[in-house]
């Protein structure tokens, strides 16, 4: 059977890892992965998205990680869990320093990373659910910075050109009038 048409996925959004205690797991994955709290949900079941919980009193619920449209992982607690390999790989651009920092705070590595022979790093560690997740870091992180999946559309930029071409003495052309370089977004 061939689909006429390609679904249109924009993405992963959120992959579930199962816990035994939610709260542990948002200090856990805050304070050892880094990962902000994007969103806690509230206990009782709500059908108006602003109402959240808070750390103490969260929900089944809760986002962790970048803004999007980058892949978020959602922590939930179970009843009962099952601890081992999550197939999860959490990406780094210092995995040698990751790995010590991480040491230091107790984290177990099953396997410690290694360079590989076709040149990333990758290791193993769990979360104190027994959740195992790699780690890996890339021959290059080029590829993983910057914001969006998709381009603006054409129309956005020939605007932008168009102002700076307007409001620059050189019509848009050539050298640029200096200005800080920005390193990061600002919000």
């Amino acid at each position: 059977m061939r689909l006429r048409e390609n679904m249109g996925i924009l993405g992963i959004d959120t992959i579930a890892i199962v816990v035994a205690d939610r709260h542990k797991a948002i200090r856990w994955y805050r304070d050892v992965l880094g990962l902000d709290v994007a969103y806690i949900g509230p206990r009782t079941s709500n059908v108006d998205p602003s109402v959240q919980g808070t750390p103490d009193d969260a929900g089944h619920w809760i986002e962790m990680g970048p803004l999007r449209p980058q892949t978020r992982i959602h922590v939930c607690q179970m009843d009962e869990t099952e601890p081992g390999p999550t197939g999860i790989t959490f990406l780094t651009n210092d995995i040698v320093a990751d790995y010590e920092r991480m040491q230091e705070m107790g984290v177990d590595f099953p396997v410690p990373p290694e360079k590989m022979e076709w040149g990333e790093w990758l290791g193993q560690f769990a979360d104190p659910d027994g959740n195992v997740f790699d780690l890996k870091q890339p021959i290059s992180t080029r590829e993983w910075k910057g914001s969006s999946a998709q381009a603006p559309p054409r129309k956005r930029a020939r605007a932008r050109r168009a102002r700076r071409a307007l409001a620059s003495p050189g019509g848009g052309r050539g050298r640029r009038t200096k200005r800080p370089h920005r390193t990061v977004p600002v919000s």
